[in-house]
């Protein structure tokens, strides 16, 4: 046994000999080298800015610069050691959150020969509004780096305000270290643990970075996201994080009988290299974050506040300045700025005299990885009702403001449209007020000359004229006849009418040719599922039918004619605002929806008589 073990400890004193005999060859003399980046170039009062300072070669010492009226605070510090060709090299890299007291642009020096930097301070409102709430911006408790029982690895939270609004969104830093050699994979992006916060995607590739800790090398790989809390209270948050580490394998405590031989081998490199490790998967957890999060204010909430948290601003626009009577036109209102985007609604017009608007679209365009800056857009169909200039009304969107801590809210200037008269046979329904319907009195009988009515009576004067027979007018052949004749068409309507249900029931209608194109692109547009192109089609073929009905021409028929003859409830004027709703909003059927609607339409014209 004590041969053995002396072999053992002559093999690794051997091991270490030559690992100092190569740590000695690679060292090598290097100048200094000092490189400097701050990001953004541009904040505003209240926010933060990242200055990363790097150092390579012999300068081992990286100190905080001095400018005036900025405050620098260290919130990370890395270390990087490779070997190549035999040749050592070391950088270090100290990162400090930079805030400033007042507006203004100011120059932080290089140092070792780096480039000076330029960093440009606004009044306030472009960027994270929470961020200078509490002070200077400095890493919370749950920034501080706690290792899991084994020392391979650690989740990290580092975010500027501890102190939240509900439904305010902040950015967040989400740190995962893992020690060099000890851990095999990671399994999985950062989870947020509880219900009380949301979190928006997190950055599409993390940074990577090394860092020293205890001594020990590790990669730390940072997301960026947005947080936001759901609910008021005195909150905790954590997140974790699934890994594959490398257990070493049980070796007794104190083997070689030396703490140095122990240390050696214990390394994750040497034992990776000679074996003595096996797999296993665990969950790192952060240390936890603890939140005050306020409710929003009752008093002084605008009416059409959506729960939008953060600094926005908005603006409006038409498609078109001009148009023609019956023509869409487009209302955009952009919403830009920095905070809970999802939040951000508006219902745009309605009921807006002089014009007809539709459901507006929403789309949303991030300006950063991590959807907390970006513009949010809606767009509104309208048609005006009216031709002339005419006025499209201020827009306004409420937000409140987590900075001044009240509501905000800010209104779009009026726009203004030139519209045109319809052009002759264009079918606009929107073209003027339809003509009133006519409509006859029942006739009324006249009385003659002093009010009594004319005709024989026993008392009456004989003016002179006279009768060819006294037998009575219902008796006579030609009056018996009438009422055969009466019977004869009746029965044949019946007869016909009985016919045209008979065929229609067995598709073999003979529909007239002008509605053939109509329902033949119906049928096309319903297999095709193209809803704008169907109720275009069955729109026609209903304008067709009825124009022949009430004596107008089809186009001239619009959605209040409809109503006006057959009920605003009728299904046909359903079938026209339908028409208009999917022209211009993207309305979307199924399948059955389509087969319900054709044999409305063909019922409507084969079977039905509306005039």
């Amino acid at each position: 046994m004590k041969s053995n073990a002396l072999t053992t400890r002559i093999v690794a004193l051997a091991g270490w000999a030559v690992l100092a005999t190569l740590g000695l060859l690679g060292i090598a003399a290097a100048a200094a080298q000092v490189s400097q980046q701050i990001e953004p170039a541009t904040i505003a009062i209240g926010e933060a800015a990242q200055l990363t300072v790097t150092s390579s070669g012999d300068s081992a010492q990286v100190t905080a610069p001095m400018v005036a009226g900025l405050e620098f605070v260290a919130v990370g510090q890395a270390q990087h050691i490779e070997s190549i060709n035999g040749v050592t090299h070391s950088t270090n890299s100290v990162t400090y959150q930079v805030t400033a007291r007042q507006p203004g642009i100011y120059t932080i020096p290089g140092t070792a020969g780096s480039e000076p930097l330029v960093l440009t301070v606004t009044p306030g409102g472009s960027g994270n509004p929470s961020a200078g709430r509490s002070g200077a911006a400095s890493p919370p408790t749950a920034g501080a780096t706690r290792l899991n029982t084994d020392g391979s690895a650690f989740v990290r939270l580092r975010l500027g305000t501890h102190d939240l609004y509900v439904g305010e969104t902040v950015p967040i830093d989400i740190q995962v270290g893992v020690r060099d050699g000890m851990v095999a994979s990671l399994n999985g992006l950062p989870t947020l643990n509880g219900d009380a916060f949301t979190l928006n995607k997190l950055s599409t590739e993390p940074q990577r970075s090394a860092e020293i800790i205890d001594g020990k090398p590790f990669t730390v790989f940072t997301w960026r996201s947005a947080l936001a809390a759901v609910k008021p209270g005195a909150l905790s948050l954590t997140m974790s994080t699934p890994l594959t580490v490398r257990v070493r394998t049980a070796r007794p405590e104190g083997a070689f009988g030396d703490a140095a031989l122990d240390d050696l081998f214990d390394d994750p490199a040497f034992q990776n290299f000679f074996g003595g490790v096996t797999e296993r998967e665990v969950t790192v957890q952060s240390q936890p974050a603890s939140f005050t999060v306020m409710p929003l204010p009752v008093d002084g909430r605008p009416a059409d506040f959506s729960g939008a948290v953060g600094h926005f601003s908005i603006s409006s626009a038409l498609s078109q300045n001009a148009a023609n009577l019956g023509d869409p036109l487009t209302l955009s209102l952009r919403v830009s700025g920095t905070g809970n985007f999802d939040r951000v609604n508006s219902t745009m017009l309605h009921d807006v005299p002089n014009w007809k608007t539709y459901a507006p679209t929403v789309a949303f365009k991030p300006a950063d990885d991590i959807g907390y800056r970006g513009e949010k857009t809606f767009q509104q169909p309208v048609i005006a009702l009216r031709s002339g200039p005419q006025a499209v009304p201020e827009l306004s969107f409420s937000w409140f403001d987590p900075t001044t801590k009240r509501y905000e809210t800010a209104h779009t200037s009026p726009l203004s449209a030139s519209i045109a008269p319809a052009p002759p046979g264009s079918g606009s329904d929107v073209a003027s007020n339809p003509p009133p319907l006519q409509s006859t009195p029942p006739a009324q009988s006249t009385l003659a000359g002093n009010g009594a009515a004319t005709g024989l009576r026993a008392d009456h004067v004989d003016d002179g004229r006279g009768l060819e027979s006294l037998v009575p007018d219902y008796y006579r052949p030609a009056y018996v006849a009438a009422p055969s004749a009466l019977l004869v068409a009746f029965f044949g309507a019946w007869f016909w009418v009985r016919r045209r249900e008979h065929s229609a029931a067995n598709g073999d209608s003979q529909t007239p040719l002008p509605l053939e194109p109509y329902l033949k692109l119906m049928d096309e547009a319903g297999a095709a599922n193209d809803a704008g192109l169907f109720f275009k089609a069955a729109r026609g073929a209903l304008q067709t039918a009825f124009a022949s009905r009430w004596h107008m021409k089809p186009g001239s028929i619009t959605d209040q004619d409809v109503e006006q003859r057959l009920g605003a409830d009728h299904d046909v004027a359903r079938l026209f605002k339908l028409a208009d709703a999917t022209a211009y909003s993207g309305t979307r059927l199924n399948g059955v929806d389509f087969a319900r609607w054709r044999s409305l339409v063909r019922r409507q014209i084969n079977i039905e008589d509306l005039s």
